[in-house]
């Protein structure tokens, strides 16, 4: 996914916005010979717009300012160094989903991550008279979907993706051309689980983008295992935010393991049904497939407590009547950590310890009972130490 500074003039964000054609600067050979190279190399390409905002310094601005929304005879407040196109008006939108179709079809553009990254603060639409002004806002919205559905009907193939929560806009209208959103640029695994968590209240896990990214953390510079972050991400549409080339042939390894393992389990997490077990301090969760015969469980915990219990998962969702499969993967500890920000790449050198879970069990005792799970690193660690997380398996015989 090719990201902002692609277009018009871009070498900062204080111009260029609007002006959706390829900067040949950076790009002799238009975006057109990037994503051949690209799919030469069996990648999709993908690109990241704003259509909705524009800057003043830029062609489109000059060309046209009152295609923007600000209150005659007032100060514009200024956000992020840029204004919001006036949607309202029929002349944006076609404007838009030209230039914006002309970029998509020159470029084979697979995927499109569609940002938003400011509030409205001059709701004024030139396009309407003074006695329909209160009508701005929810005309603007109908020119945000009629632009987004003359893309989408244009381009079916292409996957478009809400970006900045959707622009604070994660609801049903938006889900019907863009059928996933990013949730959140924090991809801390410990404030992901509270996140992603919130939006389970409303959608289901298949329109929530989750991103497994670097450690520590680049919002709360919080250091996590590497399986703590996949196994919060596993429960949306999975993503890598990688560096590939910082992470030692160790990582890499356990990191192929992790996609393998998501893509067999990729149906239940993403489609099946999801109940919160617990939240607070310790988050369990549960995804159970249609047809209740495979599930997913994770339980982790932000901080650790003395002297506290075993942990247990207590299913639900599942058959009575069948008997589960029900495992865990080995865990591992890490022994030496290398290296910090702005130094070499750190050096995570780790071994697995403790047990893990394989037994049979009905469905019913999952449901009603639970399992008591094996301690994290032996006797001496009962619980779950800080920000640790593991996942359970659960797949009916027969």
């Amino acid at each position: 996914m090719l990201d902002d500074g692609w277009f018009g003039e871009r070498g900062d964000d204080t111009s260029s916005l609007g002006d959706w054609y390829v900067n040949t600067k950076k790009f002799p050979n238009g975006l057109s010979g990037l994503s051949r190279k690209l799919k030469e190399l069996g990648l999709d390409f993908g690109i990241w717009i704003e259509p909705e905002m524009v800057n003043t310094d830029s062609r489109l601005y000059r060309e046209h300012p009152e295609w923007t929304m600000d209150i005659p005879g007032r100060d514009h407040a200024e956000g992020r160094n840029q204004r919001i196109l006036d949607l309202a008006d029929e002349k944006v939108t076609d404007y838009l989903a030209g230039t914006i179709s002309a970029v998509l079809r020159e470029a084979e553009v697979s995927y499109v991550k569609w940002d938003m990254n400011r509030i409205f603060s001059d709701v004024f639409s030139r396009s309407l008279p003074a006695e329909r002004q209160g009508e701005t806002a929810h005309r603007y919205v109908l020119g945000l979907y009629r632009l987004m559905d003359t893309l989408t009907r244009s381009f079916p193939d292409v996957l478009f993706e809400g970006c900045s929560s959707g622009g604070n806009r994660f609801d049903l209208g938006i889900l019907c051309y863009c059928p996933q959103i990013w949730a959140s640029d924090n991809t801390d695994a410990v404030c992901r689980a509270g996140i992603q968590e919130g939006y389970s209240y409303a959608y289901p896990m298949s329109t929530v983008g989750a991103h497994v990214s670097a450690s520590p953390n680049h919002q709360t510079m919080r250091i996590t295992s590497a399986e703590t972050r996949f196994d919060v991400a596993a429960f949306g549409v999975l993503g890598l935010e990688y560096d590939l080339s910082d992470l030692p042939p160790d990582a890499i390894n356990e990191l192929t393991e992790q996609l393998r393992l998501y893509r067999r389990w990729r149906g239940v997490l993403q489609f099946g049904d999801f109940y919160r077990l617990q939240s607070g301090n310790v988050h369990k969760w549960i995804c159970v497939s249609p047809d209740r015969r495979r599930a997913v469980g994770l339980v982790l915990r932000k901080l650790a407590e003395p002297n506290s219990q075993y942990e247990d998962l207590r299913g639900a969702g599942l058959e009575p009547g069948l008997i589960y499969r029900f495992c865990s993967l080995p865990r591992k500890i890490e022994l030496m950590r290398a290296g910090d920000i702005g130094q070499e790449p750190r050096q995570l050198v780790s071994r697995p310890v403790g047990q893990t879970e394989e037994l049979r069990v009905s469905g019913a005792v999952l449901m009603n009972a639970g399992i008591r799970l094996s301690p994290f690193y032996g006797e001496s660690m009962r619980s779950f130490p800080d920000f640790s997380a593991r996942l359970f398996f659960m797949e009916a015989e027969g």
